[in-house]
């Protein structure tokens, strides 16, 4: 036995969900926006226009009145009260002339002359030298001076210039075995022209003894600072050639 299927056919044709609502669906949303859109609009213009008015408000100015009869009156124009007196200094007397006081003539110092340098070298005790040239010249005399020590700067003008110069002996192993150079010695020059002290710096061995003994009979011009002679120290190069 069968049983008719005419719920089933019944189900098939009826749309899904609810047609109604979709239909009024849209319409419903435009006007939830609008009325949305209004209010708001409402809200804004409502502040908007409260701000502008109390802003035109008229401000309240408080006001002092006072009245005629508490006002002072006006100083007058003219014042009869008399300017005050100026009080006027009593004369002097006129000061005396004044009596000049004799007073001695100052006395003028003794007149002093000046030495010349030849009497000044004849009271001095000196020693003279000579140069290369002939010329004879005078440096101070030897005495017990603080010399500087190998490195001290010392300020001088003028630089220590020898006048008597003495040969170095060659010596014979030095010949022999063919050796020659330049030996380079630093002297102490005192402030009369003497060799105090020695010292080599550019060594050449079987050579630095003879330059040592002849830089040490050198006589020099004594170095000069402020005009006075100062010792210090020189280069002296000592040359030795076989030829």
């Amino acid at each position: 036995m069968t049983t008719p299927n005419h719920d089933v056919s019944l189900f098939e044709f009826m749309p899904y969900g609810a047609p109604e609502l979709k239909e009024v669906a849209k319409k419903y949303m435009v006007r939830a926006i609008l009325v949305s859109s209004a209010a708001w609009i409402a809200v804004y213009g409502l502040g908007f226009g409260g701000s502008q008015l109390m802003a035109r408000r008229p401000k309240e100015t408080s006001v002092i009145v006072v009245p005629y009869r508490e006002v002072a009156a006006p100083p007058p124009l003219s014042d009869d009260t008399p300017p005050p007196q100026v009080a006027v200094a009593t004369s002097v007397a006129a000061p005396a002339a004044a009596i000049p006081v004799p007073v001695p003539d100052a006395e003028a110092p003794m007149e002093q002359t000046i030495k010349s340098q030849e009497e000044i070298a004849a009271a001095t005790p000196s020693m003279q030298a000579q140069d290369d040239k002939g010329a004879s010249i005078i440096v101070a005399p030897q005495s017990d001076e603080e010399l500087p020590r190998y490195g001290d700067y010392v300020y001088v003008e003028e630089l220590p210039e020898a006048i008597t110069k003495v040969s170095p002996q060659y010596p014979d192993i030095a010949r022999e075995a063919s050796v020659d150079g330049t030996v380079m010695v630093q002297a102490l020059v005192g402030k009369d022209g003497r060799v105090k002290d020695t010292r080599v710096v550019k060594s050449i061995p079987m050579l630095d003894a003879s330059a040592t003994a002849a830089v040490r009979q050198w006589v020099f011009k004594p170095a000069l600072s402020n005009n006075k002679p100062v010792a210090v120290w020189v280069a002296v190069p000592v040359k030795f050639t076989l030829h």
